[in-house]
């Protein structure tokens, strides 16, 4: 994963500003907003959700592997006011086992940041790890994709996910996936290539990366929260809080330990 987020890190805020994927942030400001902090967020990234939930009055605290993704974060969090600044705490670490040495009332790990647990015991050592953090009353809070089967019956792609160009400079930016299922493993390989050209057209250069991620069925968190000791309170199809059923495309779950 670090290798993967070190090439991607660069790329990482711009393609999705252009992708337009932003209709998690404001589920996630809100509750913490709710929760009156503060909040722990695993896999912060480069502070996609971070940053706003900090404007949002929000002591936070990010924890991630990649210290490509946070170095981006940082130049960020630069450019904040003081105030919003001060909200924010850093870590470097893996989610499964990183101590903070404080208790949250949100803990969150958006945009999929459990699908890079691939294994069981991966994904019951970071919900171990997220009830030593949790204040008492405290919840969890991450999403999944819904998997559409359509897609993991076969290799599919190259499909054109950004296309965007820098306004100041002309430098044109192409994303493209490629994906393989595995389905005896919910598992799902996804190879990213950035194609970078000039004003006229020129390429300038042509980078790939891949990631490895595990899908799951509701069936499946459920069970798996349960055997951790947590207690579902909250399952959503979309980020507008709506009840999950035939036709979502994403699980949002909250559940208190």
């Amino acid at each position: 994963m670090r290798e993967f987020f070190r090439i991607a890190a660069p790329f990482y805020d711009a393609d999705y500003r252009a992708a337009g994927y932003h209709a998690d942030i404001p589920l996630y400001v809100g509750l913490a907003v709710e929760s009156g902090g503060p909040v722990l967020e695993l896999g912060c990234g480069t502070g996609r959700v971070l940053l706003p939930t900090a404007r949002a009055g929000v002591r936070i605290h990010g924890v991630d592997l990649s210290p490509d993704m946070l170095a981006e974060l940082r130049n960020s969090l630069a450019a904040e006011p003081p105030a919003v600044q001060a909200r924010v705490s850093l870590s470097e670490g893996d989610i499964r086992f990183t101590e903070v040495g404080e208790r949250f009332g949100l803990i969150t790990a958006p945009f999929r940041v459990a699908q890079a647990l691939l294994e069981r015991d991966d994904q019951r050592a970071w919900l171990r790890n997220v009830r030593r953090h949790l204040a008492p009353g405290g919840a969890l809070v991450f999403d999944v994709f819904q998997p559409n089967y359509s897609f993991l019956i076969g290799p599919g792609g190259p499909h054109l996910d950004v296309d965007r160009v820098d306004p100041a400079t002309g430098i044109r930016t192409r994303r493209t996936s490629k994906t393989v299922p595995h389905p005896e493993f919910q598992r799902l390989d996804v190879e990213f290539t950035w194609v970078i050209e000039d004003a006229t057209g020129a390429k300038l250069s042509e980078t790939s990366a891949s990631v490895v991620l595990r899908w799951f069925t509701r069936a499946e968190l459920e069970n798996l929260l349960e055997l951790e000791g947590f207690c579902i309170t909250g399952y959503w199809g979309s980020f507008q809080r709506e009840r999950f059923g035939e036709g979502s495309t994403d699980q949002i779950i909250r559940a208190t330990a």
